[in-house]
C-alpha cells in the first residue's frame, strides 16, 4: 500500500511539473545573453547574445531584466553614455521603465 501511495504522489509531481513548463510561454525561457522587458518580463524589447561590457542604450520601454549563460552583471546609467554613478541591477531585476538610459554588462 505504502508503495502504491509514493508512486502516484511521484506521478502527480511528474505531471503537474510538465503542465507548468508547458504553460509557460515560450520567451520565459531563459536563454544565454541579457534580455529586457516590458510588462514586467511580458514581452522583450531587446536581447544581447554576448555582451562584452560595451556601453549600450537602455531600452525606454524596457522595465525588468533576466541574464543567463555567464552574464554576471548589468550595470545601469542615467546618462545616455554611461557617465556618471552606475547602478548595479544584477542579472534579474525590475525597475521603473524609463529610469535608465544606457548599460553595460559583463
Amino acid at each position: 500500500m505504502r508503495k502504491r501511495i509514493v508512486r502516484t504522489v511521484v506521478g502527480l509531481a511528474a505531471v503537474a511539473g510538465a503542465i507548468a513548463a508547458t504553460a509557460l510561454p515560450a520567451h520565459a525561457v531563459l536563454a544565454a545573453g541579457l534580455t529586457f522587458y516590458q510588462g514586467t518580463f511580458a514581452t522583450p524589447v531587446l536581447h544581447v547574445p554576448e555582451p562584452d561590457g560595451a556601453c549600450t542604450a537602455f531600452p525606454a520601454s524596457a522595465d525588468s531584466l533576466a541574464a543567463a549563460g555567464g552574464v554576471e552583471q548589468v550595470l545601469a546609467f542615467r546618462s545616455a553614455d554611461c557617465a556618471g554613478a552606475a547602478v548595479g541591477l544584477g542579472t534579474l531585476r525590475t525597475f521603473p521603465a524609463g529610469e535608465y538610459h544606457s548599460f553595460r554588462a559583463f
